[in-house]
């Protein structure tokens, strides 16, 4: 009874002995990649700081798609902490094929295998974001220097539009499938286009007028004495979309599409000679 008792005692703890020296092994493994973990991931953020990464944060949350949200981004920290993650994962799978855990490993290192995918995912949409913001800027000032009137709404409008592609692009790029995304999206921003190229090209039409008449018409300069209408007077300034009459003592603001709809009399200003132009 005892050599029973005794052989069913030592069947219960030989695997644990057996298994032991790689339970500490795992064990100290573990203790050693946090230790590697925590200085790599404090070297990291110290040497992130020092090279100001997180003024990068600070452009995005100029973005006002990210201006209005609460969430504070330290980029710094955001590297630093995948790191120290990432190192910790790579020690959990050295340790599970220590302890021949085959399976977990298996996912593990499959996840490992993606993060370069998600990653490239990631700055291709931080890059396209900043990429989108830089062309809202440059046509809300190219729109706003010739006086088209809603240039802030255009170049938002533009700045959505171009955001939209980046993110279906990024998700792509990170192995999603979008494909069902894309062909929705694709016919809703096409409707919305078109319904606002209409709109504004309805409501626009004279200041388009006028920016096309600044560009062909060059007959006349400040200083200039012109008739135009029932004004005669001098003209005190030019902008792309109007010019400035001083007739009878007043300032007459005249539109450049009137250029085009109108006949001008040009008194030329170097000489006495009077010069008559049908501008059309």
């Amino acid at each position: 009874m005892d050599n029973i008792n005794f052989h069913m005692v030592d069947q219960f703890f030989q695997p644990i002995i057996s298994s032991l020296p790689k339970i500490l092994g795992a064990i100290g493994l573990f203790i050693l990649g946090f230790i590697i973990a925590k200085v790599i991931r404090r070297l990291t953020k110290t040497f992130l700081v020092k090279i100001k990464v997180d003024k990068l944060a600070d452009k995005l949350d100029e973005i006002e798609l990210f201006a209005n949200t609460k969430i504070k981004l330290v980029i710094s920290s955001i590297v630093a902490g995948i790191i120290y993650y990432l190192l910790l994962v790579v020690f959990t799978i050295a340790i599970t094929d220590m302890l021949n855990l085959t399976t977990v490993s298996y996912y593990l290192t499959t996840i490992i295998n993606y993060l370069p995918q998600a990653f490239t995912a990631i700055a291709f949409l931080i890059v396209g974001v900043l990429f989108a913001d830089f062309i809202r800027k440059m046509v809300y000032s190219a729109a706003k220097s010739i006086g088209i009137p809603s240039s802030r709404i255009i170049s938002t409008v533009l700045f959505y539009f171009l955001f939209i592609n980046v993110f279906i692009s990024a998700l792509t790029q990170a192995g999603i499938d979008t494909e069902f995304i894309q062909s929705n999206i694709t016919m809703i921003i096409g409707g919305v286009i078109v319904a606002f190229a209409l709109g504004y090209g309805i409501a626009s039409k004279d200041v388009m007028s006028s920016i096309l008449a600044s560009y062909y018409n060059k007959r006349f300069k400040e200083g200039d004495t012109i008739t135009i209408e029932s004004y005669t007077g001098q003209i005190v300034s030019i902008s792309n979309t109007d010019f400035v009459l001083k007739a009878d003592n007043k300032m007459v603001v005249i539109p450049l599409s009137k250029i085009s709809k109108e006949s001008i009399v040009i008194h030329a200003s170097l000489s006495n000679d009077l010069v008559d132009s049908k501008m059309s």
